[in-house]
């Protein structure tokens, strides 16, 4: 992408795209995976960082969950992958499907390790809760949570945003997290171990017009984490949050709109994002944000629960604390 920024895109703009596209979170593009021998996987992973734990990750068939899976996998977790595989009306863009899902499990497996494919929609405590106790059954126990699952609608502002998007968004983005999170707490409560990592957003860290749903949620998400955190933390079970800036997933390249451009090129969301960070760089690979994931669930992290950690490339300077 070409570094030098167009002058017509303003400061204002720049920082409403910020939030609308802030989607560190979803279901998002494919991420291409390394693969291995099996063999050579096994030997690589059987003494790594998350060696002998079980990963239940929600919103695995693409983007940012899909590449946790794999990071986790590589360092030895088996893993439970769950999406919803089906689209969401509300959304502007396609959501995986359960062949994205098939390739998750595909690319786990790769690295020499288990790997249970779970569909289930987070919005339906009863089906987490069923889907929870599938991988507890099958794979022994549960370990960590990656409450990843997360949509995003067009750009609207609050008077005129539908109740299907505000609704959806809500559903997914905050009560979704919450329903993993209820439905894993009792197993991890019980067994005195356990790290969740919530996916927030930089659009959780500020406010954001015209996308108010999408704010709402990932404030909400934020402030979960910081009572869960409390809540458990006696428990032996850490909750933490990530907050993403611009990541290279669909509901980035193909769900944000800007100010007077509905669909936005590739070179124009990249000018964006690197308008607002202070790093020099524009939009970041789902990677960068799993290896933050994996630092938060892994024993190097054993005293951090409660936190919020923003992989923004420096968006974040911009907060007032």
């Amino acid at each position: 992408m070409k570094d030098k920024r167009d002058k017509n895109v303003t400061r204002r703009e720049a920082l409403r795209a910020g939030g609308a596209a802030l989607a560190g979170l979803a279901a998002a593009s494919t991420v291409p995976g390394q693969q291995s021998q099996t063999g050579e996987a096994d030997r690589r992973n059987s003494a790594g960082r998350l060696a002998g734990r079980v990963a239940l990750i929600t919103g695995a068939g693409r983007g940012i969950g899909r590449a946790t899976a794999v990071r986790m996998a590589r360092e030895g977790a088996d893993i439970a992958a769950l999406d919803i595989v089906r689209n969401i009306p509300s959304a502007p863009y396609p959501l995986a499907s359960p062949a994205d899902l098939a390739e998750t499990e595909r690319l786990v497996r790769a690295e020499g390790r288990r790997c249970l494919t779970l569909r289930a929609d987070v919005r339906d405590m009863s089906g987490m809760r069923q889907a929870t106790e599938r991988a507890i059954r099958e794979l022994g126990h549960v370990d960590i949570l990656f409450a990843n699952a997360g949509i995003a609608t067009k750009t609207s502002p609050l008077v005129t945003i539908t109740d299907a998007e505000w609704r959806d968004v809500l559903e997914v983005n905050l009560f979704g997290v919450a329903n993993a999170m209820r439905a894993v707490l009792p197993h991890m409560v019980e067994r005195k171990r356990g790290s969740i990592v919530a996916n927030s957003s930089v659009g959780g860290r500020m406010g954001t017009p015209e996308v108010p749903n999408y704010g709402a949620a990932k404030w909400g998400v934020i402030g979960l984490v910081k009572a869960a955190a409390l809540e458990v933390g006696k428990s032996g079970v850490r909750v933490n949050a990530v907050c993403p800036t611009f990541v290279n997933t669909m509901m980035t390249t193909q769900g944000t709109s800007l100010p007077g451009k509905p669909r936005p090129t590739a070179a124009e969301l990249e000018q964006v994002a690197r308008s607002v960070h202070a790093l020099d760089i524009g939009i970041i690979e789902p990677e960068e944000v799993a290896a933050a994931v994996l630092f938060l669930v892994s024993d190097e992290a054993r005293f951090l629960t409660g936190e919020v950690v923003d992989v923004a490339a420096g968006f974040n300077a911009r907060w007032s604390a």
